[in-house]
């Protein structure tokens, strides 16, 4: 069950940057820097003040939007967000205490891939 769970995660972290490589150059470097300084940023400010940081800038950052659309479809994947019903940060509000470490800790796990493919499929120069 645990390795299915890293399987599909390391898949769609996958193609989710995949589908990012598409994007202008700047856009993709915007990004890349962006997945490589969230998981500081969430142990630094916590995970409620991270989705709510994406979540202010999602109107006028593509790469903040697509991590926040990333984070919010993988939650749902997970069962942790209803289908659609709920916003990723209104359903952040209304955890428990261990739904929300869930809610960190799969996040957490999915951005350490992400943040591997982008690291190996966005150029830097």
């Amino acid at each position: 069950m645990i390795k299915q769970i890293e399987n599909g995660r390391v898949a769609y972290a996958y193609e989710q940057v995949k589908n990012f490589c598409v994007k202008p150059q700047s856009v993709q470097k915007e990004y890349r820097s962006l997945v490589r300084s969230l998981p500081s940023m969430i142990q630094t400010n916590g995970y409620a003040a991270v989705i709510a940081f994406l979540y202010a800038k999602k109107n006028g950052s593509v790469a903040h939007e697509a991590i926040y659309r990333t984070i919010d479809e993988w939650m749902q994947k997970q069962g942790i967000l209803s289908n659609g019903n709920n916003e990723l940060i209104e359903a952040i509000t209304q955890q428990t205490r261990d739904g929300y470490k869930r809610m960190t800790w799969e996040t957490m796990s999915l951005l350490d891939w992400i943040k591997r493919f982008a690291e190996g499929m966005i150029e830097v120069e």
